[in-house]
C-alpha cells in the first residue's frame, strides 16, 4: 500500500492552519490583557502555554486519527482487489468514516460477488464446451461407422439410419446450445402473459412428432385437468421447452397403456402445473440428482443423455419459478411452481 504524508495533504494543511491563527489571535489577547494589567501576566502566561499545549495536543490527536482511519479505509480498498476484505465491528462507531467503511465494505461484498459469479460462469462454460465435444462425439462416430459399412446392398437402409442419426445430432446440439445458456444465464428475459393451456397444447403440437408416436405406440391417454384462464407472466418459448421436456421424460417411463395427466392449480400466491404419469418410480438413490446436467438414473432410455431435466430446471429458475419431483403411489409427479 502506498504510504502518504497526511501532513501535507491540503485537509491537514487547513487544520494546522486554523490552529496556529487561533493560537496567535489567544495570544494576541492575552497581550492586550497583560499590556492593560500587568499584575495577571503570570496567570495568563500559564493560560496561554496550557491553550496552545491542548490545542496542539487536540490537532495532533485529530491528526493521528485521521490518518490511521483514512489507511484502513484504503486497506479495505486494497483487499477488496485482493478478494479478501473483511468487516470490522469497532471501526462502526457512528462517525464519517464508520459510514465510508460500511459503504466500502458494501461495495467489497457485491465486488466479491459479482467476481464468485463471473468465475462460475467462465467454469460452467468450459465444462459445457468439453460436455458438448464429448456428447457429439459419440453419433459422429457412428456416423462414420455407417458411411464405411455402407455398399450398395444396403444402401436404402443405411440412408434411413444416416437421417435418423441426424436428425437425433441436430436435436442435441440444439438442446446442448439451450444448457449452455442455462449454465451461463444468458437466456432470453422477454415475458409476456400466456394461457397455461395454450402453452399445454403447444407442447404436443405435430411438429414434435417423436414425442406423438410414442404415444401413439404405447397407447397413452393424457388427460388435460387445466383451465383456459390461467395465466402465466413468463417467456413462452422457453417454458414450452420445460414442459415439451418433462413430457417426454413422462411418456418414455410411462408403461404401455398408461396415463399421463396435466392439472393446472392456482392460488394468490402461485400457478402449478402438475405433470403425473402412472409407471415405475424414481429410485430413491437417483432423486438428490434428478436435475443435474448429463445424469442418467436407473431407469434411463438409451438415446436419454440426461440433459432434459437440466434444462427444464434451468429454464424454470430463470422464470421465476422451480421445478419439483417425487414419486406417488401410481407413478411418478413432476411439479412446476411459478410465482406471480
Amino acid at each position: 500500500m502506498v504510504k502518504h504524508d497526511y501532513w501535507a495533504m491540503p485537509e491537514t494543511k487547513s487544520v494546522l492552519r486554523l490552529t496556529v491563527w487561533l493560537i496567535v489571535i489567544l495570544w494576541a489577547a492575552l497581550l492586550t490583557v497583560m499590556v492593560l494589567v500587568p499584575v495577571t501576566r503570570l496567570w495568563l502566561v500559564v493560560i496561554g502555554l496550557g491553550s496552545t499545549l491542548a490545542s496542539s495536543w487536540v490537532v495532533l490527536r485529530w491528526a493521528v486519527k485521521f490518518s490511521q482511519r483514512f489507511d484502513l479505509a484504503l486497506r479495505q480498498l486494497d483487499l477488496t482487489k485482493a478478494g479478501t476484505s473483511n468487516y470490522a465491528i469497532d471501526r462502526n462507531d457512528e462517525g464519517l468514516f464508520s459510514d465510508l467503511n460500511n459503504r466500502l465494505y458494501q461495495y467489497a461484498r457485491q465486488m466479491q460477488a459479482e467476481r464468485t459469479a463471473v468465475k462460475r460462469d467462465r467454469d460452467q462454460l468450459s465444462v459445457a464446451i468439453t460436455d458438448i465435444a464429448h456428447q457429439l462425439r459419440t453419433p459422429l462416430a457412428a456416423n462414420n461407422n455407417l458411411l464405411e459399412m455402407m455398399t450398395a446392398a444396403n444402401w436404402e437402409v443405411t440412408r434411413q439410419e444416416l437421417l435418423a442419426q441426424h436428425t437425433r445430432q441436430a436435436e442435441l446440439v440444439e438442446q446442448l446450445i439451450l444448457l449452455a445458456k442455462v449454465d451461463t444465464h444468458t437466456l432470453s428475459q422477454t415475458r409476456q402473459d400466456v394461457s397455461v393451456a395454450a402453452l399445454g397444447k403447444e407442447a404436443l403440437k405435430p411438429p414434435l412428432k417423436p414425442l406423438l408416436r410414442m404415444v401413439a405406440d404405447k397407447q397413452l391417454t393424457i388427460d388435460w385437468q387445466v383451465s383456459p384462464d390461467l395465466m402465466l407472466h413468463v417467456n413462452p418459448a422457453l417454458v414450452k421447452e420445460a414442459l415439451v421436456n418433462v413430457l417426454k421424460n413422462a411418456v418414455e417411463h410411462t408403461a404401455f397403456g398408461g396415463q399421463i395427466q396435466i392439472i393446472g392449480i392456482a392460488d394468490p400466491i402461485r400457478v402449478r402445473l402438475k405433470i403425473i404419469n402412472t409407471g415405475s418410480p424414481i429410485a430413491e438413490a437417483d432423486m438428490p440428482h434428478l436435475f443435474e446436467r448429463f445424469f442418467r438414473g436407473q431407469y434411463a432410455t438409451a438415446n436419454n443423455v440426461g440433459i432434459g431435466l437440466a434444462i427444464a430446471a434451468g429454464i424454470t429458475r430463470e422464470n421465476d419459478g422451480h421445478l419439483s419431483a417425487e414419486n406417488t403411489a401410481e407413478g411418478v409427479q413432476f411439479t412446476f411452481e411459478f410465482f406471480r
